[in-house]
């Protein structure tokens, strides 16, 4: 188990910066709430993805939870066949992403066999994909957001 002093400037390291010991502890406890255990893999995940964040509106709370979901996703199975992955992307994200915005989170996130990142007829190992149903669920995420602008009332 990581003392508190060494688990933040694990997470300082990877994260590029120092913050503050307030962040830390917020931090600390979007952690607590999304169910993420403080190991070194964890914090260096987190720390990537609270570096993501600057291009999304997300918070980091919703980014830690899309990549919680997509970890316990792909527990399900060991071995997925590439239709089967696209099938359950367009469930997941409700049919809306383009087929070509599914195969950039394949390209993004798997290594490419024969010059292909995705092909429907090869297995994917379910470590390959955390990222890719990680940004499925991110794409999610945004699209109930804008969804929900569009519908709220000017004042």
């Amino acid at each position: 188990m990581l003392s508190n002093p060494d688990a933040k400037k694990y997470f300082e390291l990877h994260f590029g910066s120092q913050i503050s010991d307030s962040s830390w502890y917020r931090l600390k406890r979007v952690l607590r709430d999304c169910q993420m255990e403080i190991t070194l893999e964890n914090l260096e995940t987190v720390a990537n993805l609270k570096l993501a964040k600057q291009y999304t509106q997300l918070s980091l709370k919703q980014l830690i939870n899309c990549y919680v979901q997509a970890q316990r996703l792909v527990k399900e199975q060991v071995i997925i066949k590439g239709d089967t992955v696209f099938k359950e992307l367009q469930k997941r994200t409700k049919n809306k992403p383009h087929r070509t915005t599914i195969i950039r989170w394949f390209q993004n996130s798997v290594k490419p066999i024969n010059g292909k990142f995705f092909d429907k007829n090869r297995s994917y190992q379910a470590e390959e994909l955390v990222k890719v149903f990680a940004s499925a669920l991110m794409y999610e995420a945004k699209q109930s957001l804008k969804l929900g602008k569009k519908h709220e009332k000017p004042h």
